[in-house]
């Protein structure tokens, strides 16, 4: 079952990625993360706060882990600071969430899940 909730059905959620390539804690968590400014898409492990922040590279990581709820996350492409330190939770994942056609468009639609890969004509 997944933990993201989007109140959004376009959104992804944690059932949408391919697991296969990512690597981090053993017991990944993954969703897709697209910045509302620049368009930037990548990956979070919710789990233990890994950023694969380029999805062309997934050697290229980053923690996302913050403990103060004064502190922000920032996009990993063009610095701008999140609105909401809970950005996966409640009504806030809507606005950090991507959509399928959004990764497509990307060039990522190789790490959606195979169903959405089939259903999209992404090989």
């Amino acid at each position: 079952m997944s933990h993201i909730e989007p109140n959004d059905p376009s959104l992804l959620t944690d059932l949408d990625v391919d697991y296969g390539p990512f690597r981090c804690c053993g017991d990944e968590d993954l969703v897709f993360l697209r910045c509302r400014h620049c368009g930037h898409i990548w990956v979070e492990c919710y789990e233990c706060s890994t950023w694969y922040v380029d999805l062309g590279d997934l050697i290229q990581v980053r923690s996302s882990f913050l403990s103060d709820v004064s502190q922000r996350l920032a996009c990993p492409s063009c610095d701008v600071p999140f609105g909401h330190f809970y950005y996966l939770g409640g009504v806030n994942g809507d606005g950090y969430l991507a959509t399928a056609e959004q990764v497509i468009q990307a060039g990522h639609g190789r790490f959606l899940s195979a169903p959405l890969r089939e259903k999209h004509g992404v090989e």
